[in-house]
C-alpha cells in the first residue's frame, strides 16, 4: 500500500486537546507522521485540520491562515484561565449593558488590536509554558500581541449570555477577547464556549466527526475520508510545468511559466502530466521560484 498523505478536516470534540485528536489518528491510520495546523483548547470545539504524511510539509502555510470562531460569553463572571475550565476570580454585580452599549463595544475590538494572552496557556516565556508557571503560583504574563480581528459579529444577547462571530489572525486568543470585552463593558466576562468554525478556506460543514470516522476511517478507507494536499493553497494560481522544466523544477530552480505574479501568493505547481509537484513563489518576471517540491 503507498504511503498515506491528505489533509483531513476534523470536528474536534469537547475535552479533547489537539495532541489527543493528533495521537487518535495515528493510531487509526497507522503512521506516525501526523500533525495539526493550529491548536484548540480542551474546551473548545470545532474545526482542526490534519496533515498526514507529505502534506505535513505544508503546515507551516496551513497555520498561517485566518480563522473564524462562534464564541459564547459569558458576562459578570471571571476566571483564572478566562474561560470556564478556571477557577472564579470575581463576580461583578453590574447593571446588564444595553445592546446599544454591546454592539459599540464589539466595535471597539475590531480591526488591529494589541492583546495579552491568558496566564493559562502554552506560549512559552523563558523556554516554559505558560500554564506551568501559572500552576506553580508564578505571576507572569505573555508579552502583548498584535492581531487582526476582521469581524465581530453579535448574534445573540441576553445578560449574561453573549454570542459573537469572530473572523480573526493567527495568534488570536478568543478567551482574551472574551476577557476583554467584559472588561471594556464593566462587568468582566469569561469564554463559556468556543466552536471553530473555519481555518482558511476549510469550514465545519467539511468536518468529520470522530462518531464518522469511527465507523469507517482505516488505511484502506483513507482516500475516501482525506482531501489532496495542495487543496489547503486552492485560492493560489496552478501552473503546470512542461516536460522540459520539471528537471529543473526538481533541482530546486526557477522556471519559466506563464501567470500573473501576486507578491506572496503561493502558486500550486503539477507535472505535466498531472501530478501536484508542489508550490512556487514570484522570482521575477515569468518565472516562479521553487518553495516546496514534493515527490517526484
Amino acid at each position: 500500500m503507498p504511503s498515506l498523505s491528505g489533509l483531513l478536516i476534523l470536528d474536534k470534540p469537547r475535552g479533547w486537546t489537539s495532541h489527543d485528536a493528533v495521537a487518535w489518528l495515528r493510531r487509526r491510520v497507522k503512521t506516525r507522521q501526523v500533525g495539526h495546523a493550529g491548536t484548540l483548547d480542551p474546551a473548545a470545539e470545532g474545526v482542526l485540520v490534519v496533515a498526514v504524511g507529505s502534506a505535513t510539509r505544508l503546515l507551516p502555510y496551513l497555520q498561517e491562515a485566518d480563522k473564524q470562531y462562534v464564541a459564547h460569553v459569558v458576562l459578570g463572571v471571571e476566571t483564572t484561565t478566562d474561560d470556564l475550565e478556571g477557577e472564579i476570580t470575581a463576580i461583578t454585580e453590574a447593571t446588564p449593558p444595553s445592546q446599544a452599549d454591546v454592539e459599540a463595544t464589539l466595535q471597539r475590538f475590531q480591526g488591529e488590536i494589541v492583546q495579552v494572552p491568558p496566564r493559562f496557556s502554552a506560549i512559552k516565556v523563558d523556554g516554559t509554558p505558560l500554564y506551568r508557571r501559572a500552576r506553580a503560583g508564578q505571576d507572569v504574563s505573555a508579552p502583548p500581541r498584535r492581531v487582526t480581528i476582521s469581524r465581530l459579529s453579535l448574534l445573540f444577547y441576553h445578560y449574561p449570555d453573549l454570542v459573537v462571530v469572530v473572523d480573526c489572525s493567527k495568534g488570536t486568543y478568543v478567551r482574551s477577547l472574551a476577557r476583554d470585552i467584559g472588561a471594556a463593558l464593566g462587568t468582566g466576562g469569561y469564554l463559556h464556549g468556543l466552536v471553530r468554525t473555519r481555518v482558511g478556506r476549510f469550514t465545519l460543514a467539511q468536518a468529520w466527526t470522530i462518531d464518522e470516522l469511527e465507523a469507517g476511517l482505516s488505511p484502506e478507507t483513507w482516500s475516501l475520508f482525506a482531501l489532496p494536499p495542495e487543496d489547503a493553497l486552492s485560492a493560489g494560481p496552478a501552473l503546470i510545468l512542461s516536460e522540459q522544466d520539471e528537471a529543473a523544477w526538481y533541482h530546486g530552480s526557477p522556471v519559466r511559466l506563464s501567470a500573473p505574479a501576486v507578491p506572496d501568493l503561493l502558486a500550486r505547481v503539477y507535472t505535466h502530466d498531472g501530478y501536484w509537484a508542489g508550490l512556487a513563489r514570484p522570482a521575477s518576471t515569468g518565472r516562479w521560484r521553487p518553495v516546496l517540491v514534493t515527490g517526484q
